[in-house]
Formats: C-alpha cells, structure tokens, sequence
C-alpha cells in the first residue's frame, strides 16, 4: 500500500497567497475594532485603522487572485470575499458619518 500524499508546487503557494490575505484582513479587523472600542490604547495610529483598507486591500486581494487561479481552495475565495468586505468598511464608515453628523 502506497499512501503518499500529493502535493503540487502550486497547490502549496496558492494555499500560502490565501493565508497571506486572510491573515491581513485579521489583523486589519483586529486594529478596526479595536479602534470603535478603544481596547488598547493606541493614539498613534488615530485613524489609520479605518483609512488603511482603502490603500492595503488592492494590494492585499491580489495574492489571493493568484492563489485562486492556481489552486481553487475555499481559502483563497474566502480571503477575497473578506477583503472585499474590508474595503466597503471604510466607505460605509464615512457615508454614515456624513449623513449622521454632516458634512
């Protein structure tokens, strides 16, 4: 019996470009909420929490692209669902600021 396991070059990069983004919209979640709540005192940073994902996602969904045309994972998807997500937040965040506060 002959139980090895295959595994391509790249099915193995594919699954790390997915991990890559989704670890990015982790951290990028963690620091959004920690700015609404105020956990952590993080002064610093002011609002780069909420302005980042606007920059970083386009950069971030990229990874996951190519890891999803090498290797079809659930990872992957996830990961540029998430990070499509992510940059919405910033957009709804300052639409609903202006319409409650106004301009």
């Amino acid at each position: 019996m002959d139980a090895t396991v295959k595994t391509t070059k790249s099915g193995i990069t594919g699954g790390v470009l997915g991990g890559i983004s989704l670890l990015y919209v982790i951290i990028n979640t963690l620091l959004i909420l920690n700015f609404f709540t105020g956990l952590i005192a993080a002064e610093k940073l002011q609002g780069l929490p909420i302005i980042a994902p606007i920059f970083l996602v386009p950069l971030m969904i990229v990874p996951a692209i190519i890891g999803f045309f090498k290797k079809k994972d659930k990872l992957c998807l996830w990961a540029i669902i998430l990070n499509i997500i992510l940059f919405l937040v910033p957009i709804g965040y300052h639409v609903i600021g202006t319409l409650v506060f106004g301009p």
